[in-house]
């Protein structure tokens, strides 16, 4: 799906579960990605309900719709304890005009002032300008455990480098890493 930044895309998959679609990450919440959302439901995924949404990681480009398909299909939410944690908390936590610690980090870090001027004044980036709202309840996908989703058992693995407690799914049978 596009992004409207410099890494320009994120790759979403959709499995199918015959009667439904299990998507593995979503894209950021934008009216853009509703438009392209409706347009995949209604055409590639047949107009099937999407049952289930299994999180990569917090990230607002792959959690950013999951509240909208949770509303939308009553979809279940798989994320790793860290991952829904941080999304929910980075959701919830809006602020109007950066805090005194944030613009204390900007100076300390060199901001040009002139940008360091403009910017203490400008509502600073929020997690829920791209996300839509994520109720509490998900299911918890943690080490070693295996999920059934598309026709594949899934054994899951862990990482730790781009994001706390990334989610990697390793088909058993088809020679697939999501």
């Amino acid at each position: 799906l596009p992004l409207p930044m410099v890494l320009d895309h994120v790759n979403v998959y959709a499995l199918d579960e015959g009667d439904s679609w299990t998507l593995v990450d979503t894209g950021i919440h934008s009216k853009r990605s509703v438009a392209l959302w409706e347009d995949i439901l209604a055409g590639p995924l047949q107009g099937k309900p999407v049952s289930r949404v299994i999180l990569t990681h917090h990230h607002p480009d792959h959690i950013g719709m999951a509240g909208w398909f949770m509303e939308r299909f009553g979809a279940g939410l798989w994320a790793s304890r860290t991952s829904w944690l941080l999304a929910r908390l980075l959701i919830l936590d809006v602020e109007e005009r950066p805090t005194p610690q944030a613009l204390a980090f900007s100076r300390a870090g060199g901001m040009d002032p002139e940008i360091y001027e403009h910017r203490k004044h400008e509502r600073p980036y929020n997690f829920a300008d791209i996300c839509a709202p994520i109720p509490v309840g998900y299911t918890r996908i943690q080490e070693g455990d295996v999920i059934r989703a598309g026709g594949y058992d899934w054994d899951v693995r862990m990482g730790g480098g781009h994001a706390p407690e990334h989610v990697t799914l390793w088909s058993r049978t088809g020679n697939l890493v999501l």
